[in-house]
């Protein structure tokens, strides 16, 4: 990555971070989140397609896009059964449901848990942290 990059980038993140909140109406924190969990973040560093260089409406246009691609949609039950394994594997470890939730996007463990929703709501919660548990650490090697 070039030193401009390094530079600018920065800069487009705060100035589309206060875009975000305003647009969506959300603490400038969330809009950060928003941000940083959107595939559309990553691509801000690809040299080959200057990013950068969209005018901050045309990035969250993007940003959208990318989002609304990668959502999924999956039942009222899939969900509630998601958020509280995420609750769980949050009190178990000792962490922020926050810092569960990145745990979970980054390893996959949101898919797992959701891909696997049939088999896992059966089992007792035990048996489901300890499996998610597995599955974040296979990932991890």
């Amino acid at each position: 990555m070039g030193v401009y990059e390094e530079q600018i980038v920065p800069i487009k993140i705060s100035r589309l971070a206060e875009y975000v909140s305003q647009r969506k109406r959300i603490a400038l924190e969330d809009a950060l989140v928003y941000i940083y969990s959107n595939p559309m973040y990553e691509r801000l560093y690809d040299e080959g397609a200057k990013w950068w260089y969209l005018s901050t409406g045309a990035l969250y246009d993007e940003f959208e896009a990318a989002r609304n691609v990668e959502s999924r949609s999956f039942t009222h039950e899939e969900f509630e059964f998601y958020a509280y394994c995420l609750e769980n594997y949050a009190i178990r470890k000792q962490i922020s449901g926050m810092r569960a939730w990145v745990i979970f996007k980054e390893s996959g463990a949101n898919e797992y848990v959701i891909d696997n929703y049939d088999l896992l709501h059966t089992q007792g919660l035990e048996y489901v942290l300890d499996d998610i548990q597995r599955f974040i650490n296979k990932r991890k090697k």
